[in-house]
């Protein structure tokens, strides 16, 4: 009777809560605190202590910490001391974190000719001894400032991969003896130590044994990479005892029982539906995409990055969970109860904050990387003296110094001269980027800014949308990329698309996602078995969809054609036969077939130039009739031939309405591209490709005539906009708005985790949706009723 009560008095009345525990406040560095990271090109360029900023952006976005970059290129301990009047004391940090020991033991000394030198054992003692003296020097400097101090051990340089760089074998064992005179300068100086070179040692062994090739280190040997920077800052964080938690809510028996750097209010409890609102103190980390693999090598998601949701005594069953009304995932009660963190889902609208804040963060870092770069060719090249000279005495000396390299044909001249062109050229914007560098922080602490959300978690909708009400969708591409590598390895050659492309797109209203993939990769050998490892991937997109409500369609994206030996070899050629197609069909669909959310199997990708002997006809007939030997119910997309064009539909495709299927359940797709030559490839301008607002609808009757006059099905299965221009947008407009009408649905091509700067793409840019989008959302479903 107890717990009712509690219940009654939450519907009544609501509740307002605030968090208890940790302490938002409790951070390593504290509001107004300058950091100023000092150290060689690792530094320089930014990354590893970009990654620790957006942490502390994200974590305390109410407090105000400033980090500086102050790493320079081919720097060591000593070329500290010659720039620290001029560079480092002058920010007047009150955190100075230290890294050297890269360039300090001298790598060229270990190249495999100096080794059987006399005096090359001498030199690289010398070079250790010169480093702990410097080191200790830079040490002395910056405590006479008051500055407090924190060492880093250098991380590593990989001398055990496979990689194309020469190996300098030895340097990583320098770089240890480097640690060791880190602890002892630690030591006696009461110093924190932040120690990379262990973990990133130990990790790049591990995955070494796996594959020789791979390093979290670049293929240089020296610099790390976004997994290796990403690593760094983990190690960072942990070692300066960074928080666990964005924010913590458990709710048991429709109470709550636990919370922490939150409010909650308004908290509702009824039979199949729980609501609140949460004011969290923290953003989750976003992490950058380039760095993500580092989440299997380091437990950064579980030890510093948890967003917790929790909530007891559910009744058994799967539930939806919807941030400001946004669908985030379809969750078991068992899944509920055991907790969920929802920092890494990319979809909660504190996530797409997050990322805002990471675009202000990388500006800033990019800003600070600009002006170290300018650093690096005045404390490099340029006398002490002309460190703060006019601009014209700079200019004067730099062109001195390039005419001597050349008159000498000194072979660094041609890089010389690169460097310092790049220099004059950046050296007048220098008062402005300082400016940039000034104001990018307010503008991360304004992206930042925390507000209250509204949680909602309801008894889940499993039952599909009426299949009979064609959809709009998008393509959702990555598994058919690099077919000449097929099979290729995963998630270097191709991709498949994941979770984050199905839950942007749902949040859009669209319930259609046509998947490509390769033939080769889901059936290696002719006739043979289909590749577990592929199969578990595509089975893995299409339960996901369906934990969404939303329909797929499976397409072999193979143009009538497989790679054999890296040749293309036609479907009826002696090597590929018609049977080995219907073959890979019969095995796909006895996998799939018990799939609720398969909108159609689309049994080839624009087909075209078929061999006269074995025309598209007469092979799509025989994969029709295999796969109904297997499959009864499912509907089967036929691509048209000729690329599938829909404006040469009646001359090249129109034996197809005498294909047959014992189901009658067959739908017939085109594609529709509004350039010149209808490719999809749009190499000019909206103008010169002559492109009118009205060339979609041209293209697309002659197929929907088709369609009406033979009372069939269609679907158009790609059809696409660059982003450049908004009259494609008009076009794109009044194209999908005559499909919509003629009971007509699509897939617009592309969306897909690989695209990036692809102008045809609408997967969103760090969060911000692609100029196609607001045409898109408007059609997500086609009328029904036509005749």
């Amino acid at each position: 009777m107890r717990g009712k009560s509690i219940i009654v008095l939450f519907l009544l009345t609501g509740v307002i809560s605030y968090c208890f525990g940790q302490n938002r406040e409790d951070s390593f560095f504290k509001n107004g605190d300058k950091v100023n990271f000092i150290g060689n090109s690792i530094t320089h360029s930014g990354d590893f202590h970009h990654y620790i900023l957006m942490y502390y952006a994200t974590r305390f976005p109410n407090q105000k910490v400033a980090f500086y970059n102050c790493g320079i290129k081919g720097d060591n301990a000593n070329s500290f001391l010659r720039r620290m009047d001029a560079d480092i004391l002058p920010r007047k940090a009150n955190w100075s974190v230290v890294m050297a020991g890269m360039n300090d033991v001298n790598r060229s000394l270990y190249a495999p000719a100096l080794q059987s030198q006399p005096e090359t054992e001498e030199r690289k003692r010398r070079a250790l001894s010169d480093y702990e003296g410097y080191l200790e020097s830079v040490i002395q400097r910056l405590q006479k400032s008051k500055t407090k101090i924190i060492l880093q051990k250098p991380s590593i340089y990989d001398q055990t991969g496979d990689l194309p760089a020469p190996n300098l074998v030895g340097v990583n064992d320098a770089l240890k003896k480097c640690t060791q005179i880190i602890d002892g300068l630690a030591k006696k100086y009461k110093l924190q130590v932040i120690d990379y070179y262990t973990i990133m040692n130990d990790l790049n062994t591990r995955l070494q044994i796996k594959d020789p090739k791979a390093t979290i280190i670049g293929n240089d040997r020296v610099h790390p990479g976004p997994v290796g920077n990403m690593i760094m800052a983990y190690q960072f964080l942990k070692s300066t005892n960074a928080p666990k938690y964005v924010s913590l809510v458990e709710i048991e028996n429709g109470a709550l029982k636990h919370f922490e750097n939150c409010a909650l209010s308004d908290l509702n409890v009824s039979k199949d539906n729980i609501g609140f609102k949460l004011k969290e103190q923290s953003l989750p980390f976003p992490v950058p995409a380039e760095a993500e693999q580092a989440l299997s090598l380091v437990p950064f998601a579980e030890e510093l990055n948890v967003q917790l949701l929790k909530v007891n005594a559910l009744a058994e069953g799967k539930y939806t969970l919807t941030i400001d009304g946004v669908f985030i995932g379809n969750f078991t009660s068992q899944q509920l109860a055991n907790g969920l963190n929802i920092a890494g889902i990319k979809s909660t609208p504190q996530y797409k904050q997050a990322l805002k804040v990471m675009q202000q963060a990388i500006q800033y870092r990019n800003v600070q990387r600009k002006l170290r770069d300018l650093k690096f060719i005045e404390f490099s090249y340029l006398p002490e003296k002309l460190w703060n000279a006019d601009f014209t005495e700079i200019k004067k000396f730099s062109e001195n110094y390039l005419a001597f390299l050349q008159s000498a044909n000194d072979a660094r001249y041609p890089a010389m001269k690169t460097q310092f062109d790049a220099y004059l050229d950046k050296k007048p914007e220098e008062k402005e980027l300082e400016q940039q560098a000034i104001a990018l922080p307010d503008s991360i602490f304004a992206a930042s800014k925390l507000t209250e959300h509204t949680y909602q978690i309801s008894k889940a909708d499993l039952a599909m949308p009426d299949r009979n009400v064609a959809p709009f969708g998008t393509n959702a591409s990555g598994a058919e990329f690099a077919p000449h590598t097929s099979p290729g390895i995963y998630n270097k050659n191709y991709t498949y698309p994941t979770v984050v492309q199905l839950d942007y797109f749902k949040s859009k209203g669209l319930t259609l996602f046509r998947m490509p993939f390769l033939w080769e990769r889901i059936q290696n050998e002719l006739g043979g078995e289909l590749n577990k490892d592929e199969l578990s991937r595509m089975m893995a997109f299409v339960d996901a969809a369906r934990e969404r409500n939303l329909w797929v369609i499976l397409d072999m994206h193979n143009y009538g054609r497989r790679h054999i030996n890296g040749n293309n070899e036609l479907i009826g050629s002696p090597l590929v036969s018609i049977d080995h197609v219907a073959d890979a069909w019969a095995k796909i669909v006895r996998e799939f077939k018990s799939k609720e959310n398969i909108w159609a199997y689309g049994i080839m990708n624009e087909p075209h130039d078929m061999l006269p002997a074995t025309p598209w006809f007469q092979i799509a007939q025989s994969i029709i009739t295999k796969i109904r030997s297997v499959d009864s119910k499912t509907p089967i997309m036929v691509g048209g031939d000729s690329w599938s064009s829909a404006e040469r539909w009646p001359l090249f495709s129109d034996n197809l309405k005498n294909l047959v299927d014992p189901s009658n359940n067959l739908i017939f797709e085109s594609h529709i591209y509004f350039d010149k030559d209808a490719s999809g490839a749009y190499k000019r301008s909206y103008d010169e490709e002559g492109t009118t607002p009205s060339t979609g609808i041209t293209r697309a009757e002659p197929f929907v005539k088709w369609l009406k006059m033979n009372k069939l099905r269609g679907f158009v299965g790609e059809y696409g906009v660059p982003d450049d221009d908004p009259r494609w947008l008009v076009t794109l407009d009044n194209f999908l708005n005559y499909l919509k009408s003629n009971c007509i649905g699509g897939a617009y091509w592309s969306a897909g985790p690989w695209w990036h700067k692809y102008k045809l793409a609408i997967e969103p840019v760090n969060g911000i949706d692609r100029p196609q989008m607001p045409v898109l959302v408007k059609y997500q479903t086609a009328d029904s009723g036509c005749k």
